[in-house]
């Protein structure tokens, strides 16, 4: 959450979270005065406050932000879902991703998180249809100015045991995007 507050605009902006899962982050900015659209392409996602849309075909008035934490590298289209968030953005919007680069996973990592040595093929084997670090750098690359990317720990947040945070912190995306001046607003892949 540090990362999406430093760098949110300030409330009442208007925020998308994109792939919101169960809203519990889109709640919170809410609670502190941020206009706030969640999305999730899951309809047992749906609830009061939580719209079921697919972000690669969601339309709406600009937002100050689109936030995609921990959910671009399960969209089926990265590109489309990139050029939605594009269009989504007023000019001089920001796209803030929290994410996880899973191919940075070597073996202690893999082995830490199923508890059991000899597990990055496991690893690797379910994670592969997920979309790379790299594959999500290189879409925002082509798409906003990427303001700020840093490598950052995940596995503590997602195996909430602050104990790991040392120990691996290779993980973890933060990546901030700025709509490209040449990128009109409202535009629409």
């Amino acid at each position: 959450m540090d990362f999406i507050d430093t760098h949110l605009p300030p409330a009442p902006a208007r925020i998308l979270d994109a792939g919101c899962g169960d809203g519990a982050l889109a709640d919170r900015l809410r609670e502190r005065g941020y206009d706030v659209t969640a999305i999730d392409i899951d309809p047992e996602r749906a609830r009061p406050g939580v719209r079921t849309a697919d972000i690669c075909d969601f339309r709406d008035d600009p937002y100050d932000a689109v936030v995609f934490a921990l959910s671009l590298h399960h969209v089926d289209d990265l590109g489309r879902a990139l050029d939605s968030a594009a269009a989504l953005l007023r000019e001089g919007g920001r796209l803030l991703i929290d994410e996880f680069a899973h191919e940075r996973a070597g073996t202690a990592i893999a082995d830490l998180f199923y508890d059991q040595p000899g597990s990055l093929s496991r690893w690797r084997d379910e994670h592969r249809d997920l979309h790379t670090g790299a594959a999500m750098v290189d879409a925002v690359a082509g798409r906003f100015t990427i303001a700020s990317l840093a490598s950052v720990p995940y596995l503590y947040r997602y195996l909430e045991d602050e104990t790991l945070r040392d120990t691996e912190s290779v993980l973890g995306l933060q990546l901030v995007g700025l709509q490209p001046a040449d990128v009109p607003a409202g535009w629409r892949p």
